[in-house]
């Protein structure tokens, strides 16, 4: 029977395993121009908007 250090352990492999196979996705291609959302001229667009419009973090 496990105890409790080893059902920790079970789930900081697990929570391991799923942070490293969410790090491996593929990063979207972009492209310099204006963004469709703020209209900033930014180095970089994924699907017509920049990193601050995608991230909600402009607003």
């Amino acid at each position: 029977m496990a105890d409790t250090i080893d059902e920790a352990n079970a789930l900081a492999e697990q929570h391991l395993e799923r942070s490293l196979r969410a790090a491996r996705q593929p990063i979207a291609v972009g492209a310099p121009g204006e963004c469709e959302e703020c209209g900033e001229d930014m180095p970089r667009l994924v699907n017509g908007r920049c990193a601050p419009c995608r991230d909600g973090s402009r607003q």
